[in-house]
């Protein structure tokens, strides 16, 4: 009687989503929680990335339009925002996306082509295959590091939603 051996994809269960017509995906690990937000409280003199700040079980939380900072259309404001809570270390912030498109395993990263490393930089881990074709894997470490550091420069020369800047 031989044993049936079941092969495990190499790489991470990671969370895959859309944003502006694209596939994203960040490593469960990494990706917290999904929520749909009932409304956000606008924060005067922000920058256009931060769409606003929300009460989650008792935590602020800063909520974020990811289309600028990766290349994609800005979001328009909308009564509900469906959020993916992404954390590294002690920060944390949701992300606005269009979509959950389930919990998935995924291969083992590939290095960005010389495209897509124009386009995501450092933000994006690589390219992985799931289960619906290649998905581009984000750094939820990255994208907070990049979001921080646009608000701290946004603090320090004072560029706001108020004043026509893009932070």
């Amino acid at each position: 009687m031989s044993e049936a051996v079941v092969e495990r994809p190499a790489g991470a269960r990671a969370c895959v989503f859309s944003l502006a017509g694209q596939r994203f995906a960040v490593e469960v690990g990494q990706a917290r929680e999904v929520v749909v937000f009932d409304g956000l409280t606008p924060v005067p003199l922000a920058p256009p990335f931060l769409m606003g700040l929300a009460n989650l079980r008792g935590a602020v939380m800063p909520i974020v339009d990811l289309g600028p900072l990766l290349g994609l259309p800005a979001r328009e404001p909308a009564r509900q925002t469906l959020g993916i809570v992404l954390a590294h270390g002690p920060w944390a912030a949701a992300a606005a996306i269009d979509a959950v498109l389930g919990l998935e395993p995924l291969g083992t990263p590939s290095p960005l082509g010389e495209a897509a490393r124009r386009r995501w930089g450092r933000l994006a881990a690589g390219v992985a295959a799931g289960t619906a074709g290649e998905v581009t894997v984000l750094d939820a470490g990255a994208v907070l590091d990049a979001l921080r550091a646009a608000l701290t420069g946004a603090l320090r020369t004072g560029t706001t939603r108020s004043q026509g800047g893009d932070g």
